[in-house]
């Protein structure tokens, strides 16, 4: 388990990252206050069908902060976000470097 958690604490830091540079998340990792109930839409193109509002973006980043920091979690939510993250991370590097 120590493993899954490094790695999805590596993960939001980049997926952090990723929102930062887009706007989506200020520099403090909260969520921007011009993004209200919907994504940029380069952002909602690259999180259609993993996520679809930013509220259930918090949901997971915080869920993984919290396994980052060593807070508990349940093995089932720590997989469930181990799994979304990566499908997340993996979606928003598709989507900044597809050309379209």
């Amino acid at each position: 388990m120590k493993d899954m958690r490094a790695e999805l604490g590596h993960w939001v830091g980049q997926i952090e990252k990723i929102l930062i540079r887009q706007g989506v998340l200020d520099d403090h990792g909260k969520l921007a206050p011009e993004i209200g109930t919907s994504f940029p839409e380069e952002i909602e193109d690259a999180l259609d069908g993993f996520i679809e509002n930013p509220i259930e973006l918090i949901g997971l980043l915080n869920i993984s902060r919290d396994a980052r920091d060593g807070r508990p979690l349940s093995p089932a939510v720590l997989m469930a976000a181990h799994l979304m993250a990566r499908e997340v991370l993996q979606a928003l590097e598709d989507g900044r470097s597809d050309p379209s």
